[in-house]
């Protein structure tokens, strides 16, 4: 027995006890790749291969947003390649780092959403202004990609 079983068996056994229905072993498919663009940006990705044999991709850098499931590795590098090439793209606007700065903000509101939910008793007029506030945000997306040329 390996170390890595072991602490896969003993991470199972803490999960059963706090109420996990199911725990599915699969071999250690667990996959980061690294791309570095320039000096100053990398591209980082991650997926793995669940029990179906389907590849799960998220990209984790310069933010994490989960890509979608895949039937084969073949997809997973034409998607990469694609998305790297989008990338490369967009880093000669003048407004880059503005984008990554927004889109950090947005996926820190989504973590801040989830901790304020999950601790605490927020009323529903705070919920429902929030609400608001981020349909106003996703019309606003809207309208820049009206105003926008495609790359």
């Amino acid at each position: 027995m390996n170390v890595n079983t072991a602490q896969g068996d003993a991470i199972e056994t803490l999960l059963r006890q706090i109420g996990a229905s199911q725990v599915t072993k699969v071999r250690g498919l667990l996959y980061f790749i690294k791309f570095k663009l320039n000096e100053d940006l990398e591209i980082s990705y991650v997926y793995n291969i669940n029990a179906k044999n389907q590849y799960f991709l998220q990209r984790i850098k310069p933010y994490p947003i989960p890509q979608g499931i895949f039937t084969d590795e073949y997809e997973i590098v034409s998607f990469i390649k694609k998305d790297l090439n989008k990338f490369t793209k967009a880093m000669n606007s003048s407004n880059f780092n503005l984008f990554l700065s927004v889109t950090k903000k947005l996926n820190l509101a989504c973590y801040n959403m989830e901790n304020l939910f999950l601790n605490y008793n927020v009323n529903s007029d705070d919920f429902e202004r929030l609400n608001k506030e981020l349909n106003d945000i996703l019309n606003e997306i809207e309208f820049a990609k009206t105003n926008s040329k495609d790359l």
